[in-house]
């Protein structure tokens, strides 16, 4: 108590030095150019930059072609993306559609499980092009690993289109997440343009 006392009464005491330092260096330097603050700020301006809409997909002009020639039919192209810890299965697209339109999917397996599951070798088919029948539920599935809401695909029936495509992303699309560029954590997908 007596202590509180003696603080409270004495407070100017402890604090009247320090305000007054302050404010005669603000006025000291209140005329000089903030140059040195201007590197600061061009930090701040370039962290400002708006990322990528979509995942850095490449299509190739082989692939371009590829694209074109595909039959239409009641199915979707899909591309294996084995992330782990993340449920996400890999990227879907319509037929004759550009992988910049296709969305990350994590598969319904009710009627039929995935292929590498199928076969009990998970991941073992990264990077694989299936032809994919079933349909998108409509639904968006929260993947906790990634923080992200994913759209949800119904597999009914896969089939092998190629276990050694062209590639459409680097050797660290997986390691460096970029399948997740331009999408918020707790978002959904980017919306195409």
């Amino acid at each position: 108590m007596f202590l509180s006392r003696f603080l409270l009464s004495h407070r100017h005491c402890f604090y009247r030095p320090t305000t007054t330092f302050a404010l005669a260096r603000t006025r000291r330097h209140a005329h000089r150019p903030t140059r040195r603050y201007a590197f600061f700020l061009l930090l701040l301006f370039a962290g400002c930059a708006t990322p990528p809409e979509t995942a850095p997909l490449m299509e190739s002009r082989a692939i371009a072609q590829q694209i074109a020639a595909e039959p239409v039919g009641d199915f979707y192209i899909g591309r294996r993306v084995f992330a782990p810890p993340f449920a996400i299965w890999g990227y879907v697209r319509s037929p004759r559609q550009s992988w910049k339109t296709a969305k990350l999917v994590v598969l319904n397996e009710k009627f039929q499980f995935a292929p590498d599951r199928a076969r009990n070798q998970l991941g073992s088919d990264n990077g694989s092009e299936y032809r994919l029948y079933g349909y998108f539920s409509g639904d968006q599935i929260y993947d906790a690993s990634s923080g992200r809401f994913c759209a949800e695909f119904v597999l009914k029936r896969a089939e092998l289109v190629s276990a050694n495509p062209d590639p459409l992303w680097s050797a660290y699309f997986i390691r460096d997440r970029q399948m997740f560029m331009g999408w918020a954590r707790g978002g959904s997908q980017p919306v195409q343009r």
